[in-house]
């Protein structure tokens, strides 16, 4: 199942971990990916927020 992280202002996709292996640390926690991005939303420049509230997240089924 993949794991996807969105922009919550431009809804583009910052970073996406597809399948095991394609990453030697596995999935990235968010302030992880705040780091690895420098922060900033690659499309948009709005800055990530460090504390994700439990309403934001989305597990969606896709076929």
């Amino acid at each position: 199942m993949p794991i996807i992280y969105k922009c919550s202002k431009c809804n583009s996709i910052v970073y996406a971990f597809i399948r095991a292996g394609q990453d030697y640390y596995g999935v990235p926690s968010p302030s992880e990916l705040i780091v690895r991005v420098g922060g900033i939303c690659p499309n948009c420049g709005r800055n990530i927020e460090s504390k994700i509230d439990l309403n934001s997240i989305i597990i969606a089924l896709f076929k």
